[in-house]
């Protein structure tokens, strides 16, 4: 069906000239958890392997022209010490006759402060491109020369970094993105890329051998917007299967499953119900995530490398007995 854009066009118009740029709000996850990497350059490198990622998200179904969002990433330590990685990230996120479409790639180091933490340093430069299909247009003005050809497009250079602090059960980031604040101009009309800052925070708890649970938080800011926190809770059983529920404020509720499969696939799944005024003309918004992690398999020892592995943990088993029998003599 053929769109109205002069109505879109003011819209964009508006939008283009305020500092709550609509448009230039980066993409939503509720299956963020799944890949701390889309809000925090820092976290390439975090496992000792090759990590990829991809997301589709369709959001408010039922609300023509809403948000579509799909999102393939990438990062890996390189070297035999694993400090340097490497990343790459493609989003693009389309509302209506408009889309945003961005490419990243990054950089990052790890500095192992102790025997449980770690930190990460990263920083990601790419491209943005803002595109109208003025080709699937109806125009209010066809004299405009703005309005001609068929795809109306803008580009310009990004960058994000943050610092990823971790161990095996803590994780904390913060990372700010689109912080050059680089100009988007359309003929007499610019804006600016609006600068926004991510906090994540979760740890796990083992209630059981089999059992842990993860509480974790992310909160977005965007000024002159409020602070916007999503809560989220996660019941994990063997490392392999989970359930939880999130909270976005003024925003959604959400509900997640998931799955891995011999530590190296996950896929999950989230269905957000819409809680603000939204709600009436939308029945929910549903994301699909999918993670691959290229875990080298352990290699096998043979008959002989075995006997000896199996001496060497009876000896040391047998020393550090000793020892404590010592301490208690004393």
């Amino acid at each position: 069906m053929k769109k109205m854009l002069y109505i879109k066009w003011m819209l964009l118009v508006v939008l283009t000239t305020t500092t709550t740029l609509l448009a230039q709000q980066l993409p939503i996850y509720t299956n963020y958890v799944l890949n701390p990497y889309a809000y925090n350059p820092a976290v390439a490198g975090s496992k000792p392997h090759v990590v990829a990622n991809f997301n589709f998200r369709n959001q408010w179904v039922g609300f023509q022209d809403a948000p579509k969002t799909y999102m393939v990433s990438a990062h890996s330590p390189i070297g035999k010490a694993k400090k340097v990685a490497i990343g790459a990230l493609v989003n693009s996120d389309n509302t209506g006759l408009l889309s945003r479409t961005n490419g990243y790639l990054t950089f990052a180091y790890q500095i192992k402060l102790n025997e449980k933490y770690k930190l990460g340093l990263g920083v990601s430069l790419g491209m943005v491109q803002y595109r109208i299909k003025l080709f699937d247009a109806k125009v209010a003005d066809s004299g405009d020369d703005l309005l001609t050809g068929n795809v109306l497009a803008n580009n310009t250079f990004d960058s994000n970094g943050g610092l990823y602090l971790y161990s095996d059960r803590l994780f904390f980031g913060v990372a700010t993105y689109q912080y050059l604040g680089n100009k988007i101009t359309w003929k007499d009309s610019h804006s600016n890329l609006s600068q926004h800052v991510f906090a994540t925070l979760g740890y796990n708890f083992n209630v059981s051998k089999n059992f842990s649970i993860q509480p974790s938080a992310l909160a977005k800011f965007n000024a002159p917007l409020p602070i916007q926190p999503e809560f989220c809770l996660r019941g994990i059983y063997k490392d392999m299967i989970w359930i939880g529920g999130s909270y976005r404020l003024n925003d959604a509720a959400s509900a997640l499953l998931g799955v891995t499969i011999k530590e190296k696939l996950s896929v999950a799944y989230s269905y957000d119900i819409t809680t603000s005024k939204l709600k009436r003309y939308n029945t929910g918004s549903h994301e699909i995530s999918i993670m691959y992690q290229f875990i080298k398999p352990k290699r096998k020892l043979d008959a002989d490398e075995q006997e000896l592995n199996d001496i060497d943990n009876s000896i040391k088993t047998k020393l550090e007995k000793e020892k404590q029998n010592e301490k208690n003599n004393k």
